[in-house]
C-alpha cells in the first residue's frame, strides 16, 4: 500500500528555492495540487519579494545523487497566501500541463486516529541533500491552536526541509495536510512547562488541507 502511494505522488513533491545572486538557496518542500501547475507550501517559506523557483526531483529515482550541483529550476509566482494558517498557493511559470491524479485533496476530518499516513518531502535540503524521502507514520491525534487552526499530529519527527510537503492518507492516497514542523507544546500551545520538565518532541504536525481548499476556491480553482 505504501508503495502505491509513493508511486502516485512520484515527481509531485519538489524543492522550493529562491534565487540569490548567481546561485539558488533551499527554502523547503512544495507539491503539485493541480495539473495546471499549482503548488502548495507553507507561507513562512516564501517572501513576497523573493524570486521563487521549484526544482522537480531527478527522473532516475533508483539511486539519485544525494547532492545536485546543477538544477533546472522552474520559476514560480505567488498566487495567494494565508499567513494565519501558514499556507501559500504558488503556480509554475510558464503555463504547463502536468500528468497527475485529478483530485488528490482528502477529508482530514474523516481520517481516524491510527490511520496510516505518508509524509513526502526533502528533509535535508538545507544540508544540500536533495533526495525526496517518503516515510510512513500514523495519525496520532488532532488539535486546535489558540487562533483556531486545525492541526493533524503524527508520530514522526520531521526535519526542517520537510515543511511544505504533503501529508497523505495511505488508504486512498489523498492529501489531508501540509507538513508544518515539530509538534512542540511550548511553541504550538504557547505554554511553558514547569521548571525541570523537559520536552523532547517526537511528534510532528500538519496544517489541515481544508485551509488550502478554501484558498484555492477563492481563486476559482
Amino acid at each position: 500500500m505504501l508503495e502505491k502511494v509513493s508511486l502516485r505522488f512520484r515527481g509531485s513533491c519538489m524543492m522550493l528555492m529562491q534565487r540569490s545572486g548567481d546561485s539558488v538557496e533551499f527554502l523547503g518542500s512544495c507539491f503539485l495540487v493541480r495539473s495546471s501547475g499549482y503548488l502548495l507550501t507553507t507561507a513562512r517559506a516564501v517572501a513576497s519579494d523573493a524570486e521563487l523557483l521549484a526544482v522537480p526531483p531527478e527522473t532516475d529515482d533508483r539511486y539519485p545523487s544525494l547532492t545536485r550541483d546543477e538544477v533546472d529550476p522552474i520559476p514560480v509566482e505567488i498566487v495567494a497566501i494565508d499567513r494565519e494558517h501558514d499556507i501559500a498557493l504558488l503556480k509554475l511559470q510558464p503555463d504547463l500541463k502536468i500528468q497527475m491524479p485529478a483530485d488528490i485533496i482528502g477529508e482530514p476530518d474523516e481520517t481516524p486516529r491510527g490511520a496510516a499516513l505518508m509524509s513526502i518531502g526533502i528533509p535535508f535540503g538545507y544540508h544540500r541533500v536533495h533526495t525526496v524521502l517518503a516515510p510512513g507514520s500514523v495519525l496520532a491525534g488532532r488539535a486546535r491552536t489558540a487562533n483556531g487552526s486545525r492541526l493533524l499530529i503524527f508520530d514522526r519527527r520531521v526535519q526542517h526541509g520537510d515543511s511544505g510537503g504533503p501529508l497523505v492518507r495511505v488508504s486512498d492516497g489523498s492529501v489531508i495536510g501540509i507538513v508544518g514542523g515539530l509538534f512542540d507544546p511550548a511553541h504550538v500551545g504557547g505554554m511553558q512547562a514547569p521548571d525541570g520538565v523537559q520536552v523532547y518532541p517526537n511528534f510532528s504536525y500538519a496544517i489541515s488541507i481544508e485551509y488550502a481548499s478554501e484558498l484555492m476556491t477563492a481563486q476559482g480553482l
